[in-house]
């Protein structure tokens, strides 16, 4: 039996790799990804469109609202018919938008696909938008946002996105009633048409399947003909950082204030991006951070605070994100500056780098733990333009990584010149 008085010993990580498949193309050019694995027969395929937030201009919220839409009806099932289906036969459906996609995911045992998989193709092709399903949806937006409006960490970040990002920004605007009143199905419609067609489409399978699940979903994504005009272009906006570093968003009624921080760093292409990224988490990516451990440890003025180096399209910025007491939003920035500068002047001690490298090596061996982790891998190759070597060049890079390698880094870019911040709440 197992000495429960005894620490388990400490291994070093094996060598494991992170491999994106090569996609199939369907009859129709649409390419599909097959991720296969894990004893439980059950599956998810994500079905992902071209067009997301950055499309919505000049219709604020209508790449959201198509997606959400899409289980609310279909020209032959209602929304009452559709949430049977999917009850009945254990299956879930959801979906989500990003910067430039939609994506539609239908979880599903192998045993009842063939009963799950036409509902899920009914829902992308042939949507009704229900005006009745629409009215309930919109009312709820409205107490949605009405509620995000009260929330500092809600004001923080639509604040940064106008001073980091630019006032056109499609994020940096604040979603107003008006913006949702003005909504009808007739824009989910012509949104719908404009962005769900065949040459926008990437599919993604995974799960326990074997054949059988393969040759349902080629076949049912498979043989539609595009009707739309090509693929579009990923639409990207360039940031227009601001003169103004630092901006105040009073809410008088606020218990605690949010306090949101970035830096412009690099792209995920650029040859310091992985070093940035170890160095990050050490600043603020794990539990045992130089962050949590001052701030939260040692001072008790957050609860958890966490920084993290963020790439887009865009480009890479670095982010660091809290709330606490009002009564310590000054001492808690002058800390997280501290911190930062401590980066710039010391090397990280060997120790602490080593237990960085631990912490991001599991979060990265998650990745394999079952087929639909390694999915939200070739999710991210879609979604963000990743590289398909990006993991696996990324496990290189924490391997080898010396404190010189971050402290050289930490010069080049935690820079308080270039330093955005945000209080949202009270000084």
């Amino acid at each position: 039996m197992t000495d429960r008085h005894q620490q388990p010993p400490v291994k070093p990580f094996g060598q494991f790799s992170i491999d994106i498949p090569e996609p199939m193309v369907l009859p129709n050019g649409v390419e599909m990804y097959v991720v296969t694995g894990g004893d439980q027969e059950v599956n998810r395929i994500d079905v992902i469109h071209r067009g997301g937030l950055f499309e919505e201009v000049p219709h604020r919220l209508v790449s959201q609202s198509t997606a959400s839409m899409l289980t609310q009806g279909t020209t032959s099932m209602s929304s009452q018919d559709i949430a049977e289906c999917f009850d009945f036969n254990g299956a879930w459906a959801g979906s989500r938008c990003s910067h430039n996609h939609t994506i539609m995911s239908l979880n599903s045992l192998n045993r009842c696909f063939d009963k799950t998989l036409p509902v899920l193709h009914d829902l992308v092709f042939n949507p009704s938008f229900p005006e009745r399903e629409f009215q309930v949806y919109r009312n709820r937006c409205l107490g949605a946002y009405r509620t995000a409006r009260e929330r500092v960490r809600y004001l923080a970040n639509v604040e940064m996105n106008r001073i980091f990002c630019g006032e056109d920004y499609p994020l940096a605007a604040d979603i107003t009633d008006d913006d949702i009143i003005s909504l009808d199905t007739a824009k989910l419609r012509e949104f719908h048409s404009r962005y769900y067609h065949a040459a926008n489409r990437t599919i993604i399978l995974s799960g326990g399947i074997g054949d059988r699940e393969i040759g349902m979903v080629a076949e049912a994504f498979g043989s539609d003909a595009d009707n739309g005009t090509g693929a579009d272009e990923f639409k990207t906006v360039a940031w227009r950082h601001s003169d103004k570093h630092f901006s105040f968003v009073e809410k008088p009624s606020a218990v605690q204030s949010a306090v949101l921080m970035q830096l412009p760093a690099v792209p995920r292409n650029h040859p310091d991006y992985f070093h940035l990224r170890i160095l990050v988490t050490a600043l603020g990516g794990y539990f045992g951070s130089r962050l949590m451990s001052n701030i939260r440890e040692e001072k008790g003025y957050t609860y958890g605070i966490g920084a993290a180096l963020i790439g887009s399209r865009m480009g890479g910025y670095v982010t660091i994100s809290t709330e606490c007491d009002c009564a310590y939003t000054k001492p808690l920035i002058d800390e997280v500056k501290l911190e930062i500068e401590r980066l710039r002047q010391e090397p990280i001690p060997m120790e602490e780098l080593e237990m960085v490298k631990s912490s991001m090596l599991s979060d990265l061996v998650k990745n394999l733990d079952t087929p639909f982790a390694i999915a939200s891998n070739v999710s991210s190759v879609i979604l963000f333009g990743i590289y398909p070597q990006y993991f696996n060049e990324q496990i290189k890079a924490i391997r080898s990584v010396t404190p010189a390698d971050l402290l050289a880094v930490a010069r080049r870019y935690l820079l308080e010149e270039n330093l955005y911040t945000v209080v949202a709440g009270l000084l």
